[in-house]
């Protein structure tokens, strides 16, 4: 296990397209949170000439414990970009023949995708842990009475969006091995993810089959939370049945990897 993680760190450790997209995931996340702080801010301080405004400020968008839910629903919208780098990385495996010269070399096929495992796991994890110090900073500052039961509450969506950001890289690294051109792939995950499914939900009238859809799947782990500052009912918390489904896509997604690697050939 040690030598697929070490062979896996090798391939990124100096890899400029990596760093990028990872600085670029951070900097958008930082800029829409703290751009959103600055504009409730704003009208928190205009409020008297704003009627509708007024006590703006009372909303507790960034104080503990909605900012657990509200911070995950957010980052979850720019998981693409980390799915960028899952594609890349293994359509440049098949590019570069990296991939069947690590297969000749002894590598199985199950090893291979155990280290493009350790690089969702990698990804995910720093994802979710930076998001997690995020919220917990803001959380902090903004919180007018700390107490131990509102910073634990809602915490829960933290690992829901780990698991949310595994699922779709994985997804990610299933379109690249499948059409193995970088653009292509792209081209089809955003093609897939943004019109056909939506498309094809819509024409689905029945919500529970819908709910099962890979996609919304992943997307229902953290359901849209601003609602209810509107006053309007909201699911604010993660069932355990979407968990299920989630991971079950998991290992679908998975298996579809090793017949691909199994049943195709390499060059």
């Amino acid at each position: 296990m040690s030598r697929l993680i070490k062979l896996e760190w090798l391939k990124i450790r100096s890899n400029a397209t990596f760093w990028v997209l990872v600085g670029l995931h951070i900097g958008i996340v930082l800029l829409i949170v703290l751009s959103g702080k600055l504009f409730l801010g704003s009208l928190s301080v205009n409020g008297n000439n704003l009627k509708d405004f007024a006590g703006v400020n009372n909303i507790p968008i960034y104080q503990f414990p909605d900012i657990w839910h509200n911070i995950t629903y957010v980052a979850g919208f720019l998981k693409f970009i980390l799915a960028i780098y899952m594609i890349i990385s293994i359509t440049n495996e098949i590019a570069y023949d990296t991939l069947r010269q690590n297969i000749m070399n002894g590598l199985s096929r199950a090893d291979f995708i155990i280290s493009k495992l350790f690089l969702v796991f990698l990804l995910s994890t720093g994802s979710a842990l930076f998001v997690f110090i995020t919220g917990f900073s803001l959380g902090m500052v903004t919180t007018p009475d700390l107490a131990l039961h509102d910073i634990i509450k809602y915490s829960g969506f933290i690992p829901a969006y780990f698991l949310q950001l595994s699922a779709y890289l994985i997804f990610a690294l299933f379109i690249g091995l499948l059409i193995r051109r970088t653009g292509l792939a792209m081209g089809l995950m955003f093609l897939y993810s943004l019109i056909v499914e939506p498309v094809l939900g819509l024409r689905i009238h029945n919500e529970m089959i819908r709910g099962f859809l890979p996609m919304r799947s992943i997307s229902n782990l953290i359901h849209m939370p601003f609602g209810k500052y509107l006053l309007r009912e909201i699911q604010d918390y993660v069932m355990f049945r979407e968990i299920i489904i989630v991971i079950a896509y998991m290992a679908i997604f998975t298996w579809l990897i090793y017949l691909l690697l199994k049943k195709r050939d390499l060059k």
